[in-house]
């Protein structure tokens, strides 16, 4: 992602990982991401807040990738960029404010989160 071309808002990748509750309607995932400085942050929470539903169900093998709606808050230092998660299951002590690698954000072209299959 250019600097030139900073965005309001764009997707982060992260990955879901592993089910926490598929008894229940809608199911409940864990999804994990790491920030540019390698350090990983966990958020877990209903299936719906990080994909659709037919992308992302208890018949799907974990882990696949998910993208995460962010707030792009600026440039940092060393080709990485601000963004803001406001999600509120954001766990690591409250923090909603990460600093990532621009080749973890992508426009965001659709309305909502998608999954994909990571090998």
């Amino acid at each position: 992602m250019a600097d030139a071309a900073l965005p309001n808002t764009a997707l982060l990748l992260a990955h879901a990982l592993q089910w926490v509750d598929t008894d229940t309607f809608p199911w409940v995932v864990e999804v994990v991401f790491h920030d540019a400085d390698g350090n990983q942050h966990t958020l877990i929470d209903k299936v719906p807040l990080f994909a659709d539903m037919e992308d992302l169900h208890p018949g799907l093998a974990l882990p696949v990738g998910v993208r995460l709606g962010c707030r792009v808050l600026g440039a940092a230092s060393g080709n990485r960029f601000r963004v803001a998660i406001d999600h509120r299951s954001v766990h690591d002590d409250g923090q909603a404010e990460f600093t990532v690698s621009p080749d973890q954000l992508t426009a965001e072209t659709t309305t909502g989160n998608s999954a994909e299959h990571v090998e």
